[in-house]
């Protein structure tokens, strides 16, 4: 079975090799986004093309995905610095710190809520994470306490 994806507004898709349109009922959205794929061009340049919202794209692209009508090629911008998977080891660590064993999970989660993965994650949406991370801790200081603690890191390593 193919591996699930959720694609993102970085995404770039190519048409499949082994199915085509032809073989499926497509609507004419999913027809409007198939003539755009070429390979090169991402997610959001399609869905500002067609005029459509980013999730109304994912929502398109992922149905493509689904029925195996296109190939995923890359879903990180280019030139885009990804985040060394160091930072996700500390991120849970000190998460754990705050809130117990589950802090893994709470990562995991929060990385599949942006549609993204650790061996691909820019480093742009790092604040977005750590918001998201720090939103399951309900104490308010402790809250405060990780989003310092998950700042200074970041900006030892320059990822701020």
């Amino acid at each position: 079975m193919k591996e699930k994806i959720i694609p993102n507004e970085f995404a770039v898709f190519a048409l499949s090799t082994d199915k085509s349109p032809s073989e499926v009922t497509l609507r004419s959205s999913e027809w409007a986004v198939i003539t755009q794929i070429d390979g090169h061009k991402s997610v959001m340049d399609i869905a500002s093309t067609l005029a459509l919202s980013k999730e109304e794209a994912i929502q398109l692209f992922t149905g493509l995905y689904e029925k195996e009508l296109i190939e995923i090629r890359s879903d990180a911008p280019l030139g885009a610095d990804l985040v060394p998977l160091p930072v996700f080891e500390n991120m849970e660590m000190e998460l754990t710190r705050v809130i117990g064993p589950v802090a893994p999970f709470i990562v995991d989660e929060a990385l599949i809520e942006m549609g993204l993965t650790k061996d691909k994650f820019v480093q742009d949406r790092l604040p977005e994470l750590v918001e998201l991370v720090s939103e399951e801790i309900t104490d308010a200081h402790k809250k405060v306490q990780f989003q310092q603690i998950m700042l200074n890191y970041l900006k030892e390593l320059n990822i701020t």
